[in-house]
């Protein structure tokens, strides 16, 4: 993550590492419920969000970890987030490009 930031200077306001500073379910949905729109990378796989209590459920069920917490790395770019690597996504349609 740190190299396609660099590669593409792009600069980073705020970080937090998801594996000091846990959020579970509750602090991700008060963090993400409101925004604009969600999208998820999962391997090759991306998934577009909008956050209404009918999506609660699905949204949560792809943003948390393993371990409980938010999914590394977690990318707020206005009222949009971008959860998960793919480089295709950060190149293409991040709101940063």
């Amino acid at each position: 993550m740190q190299e396609f930031l660099d590669t593409h200077n792009l600069q980073v306001e705020n970080r937090t590492d998801a594996r000091k500073e846990a959020m579970d379910a509750a602090a991700v949905w008060d963090l993400m419920g409101s925004a604009k729109q969600i999208i998820v990378a999962k391997g090759r796989r991306i998934e577009n969000f909008v956050p209404t209590e009918n999506t609660r459920e699905s949204i949560l069920k792809v943003v948390m970890g393993r371990s409980g917490s938010l999914r590394a790395p977690t990318v707020q770019s206005g009222d949009v987030f971008l959860v998960g690597f793919n480089e295709a996504l950060y190149g293409s349609e991040a709101p940063f490009a």
